[in-house]
């Protein structure tokens, strides 16, 4: 499997990643069973990088069951700013994302992640700054290494231009180019690392 640096956060990671998305559309594939045995192949076969987001049903939890013995083989990046799996609350607020990460950490099985991405919040929400500064302090506690964005568009052009993150996630595929002509180019010059999510398109075709 071949090993790239991501952006200048030192981190190796495979070129291929495994995306934890598509195991909680379909009931059939979220279960232990399915994901151990995935999950396992994958890190066997060299993959490194793991995704996943708190508003995946029952994906942190399954990936803690089925792999937290391996932690020290993967780069586990989870994303966070969704109410989903906390009892109140509202989105985007300093107070969902401290939670949403504490109980994102339990389920997962381990005391940090490697990158902690804010989840498609808004232009909005990101000039406001309190979600930022919720992250940063996240990552001040050590509860994760690194701080990413997840999202697209303008949104993600800010993040990438505000150089307050070190990774950006952001849809490319062969139908959606938009981030080929607006934001590699931008993110590159800044050392920021790209994670490339929605590939096939969700297999739109």
């Amino acid at each position: 499997m071949e090993m790239v640096d991501l952006g200048e956060t030192g981190l190796k990671v495979s070129r291929l990643g495994m995306g934890g998305a598509e195991f909680h559309r379909h009931d059939d594939l979220n279960t232990a069973a399915t994901v151990g045995s995935v999950l396992n192949a994958a890190l066997d076969q060299g993959i490194n990088l793991l995704d996943t987001a708190a508003c995946y049903p029952k994906n942190e939890d399954l990936i803690g069951e089925t792999v937290s013995h391996r932690r020290d083989e993967y780069v586990l990046a989870t994303k966070c700013g969704h109410l989903v799996g906390l009892e109140t609350g509202d989105d985007w607020t300093p107070e969902t994302i401290t939670a949403s990460v504490d109980r994102s950490l339990r389920a997962l099985r381990t005391d940090r992640v490697d990158i902690l991405q804010l989840h498609s919040c808004g232009l909005a929400e990101l000039q406001r700054g309190d979600v930022i500064e919720a992250v940063t302090r996240v990552q001040e506690q050590g509860k994760t290494r690194f701080v990413g964005y997840s999202g697209d568009n303008e949104a993600a052009l800010w993040a990438v231009e505000s150089g307050l993150f070190d990774t950006l996630q952001t849809s490319f595929n062969v139908v959606d180019q938009q981030a080929r002509i607006k934001l590699f180019g931008a993110a590159k010059s800044r050392g920021i690392g790209i994670i490339i999510k929605r590939p096939v398109a969700n297999g739109a075709w």
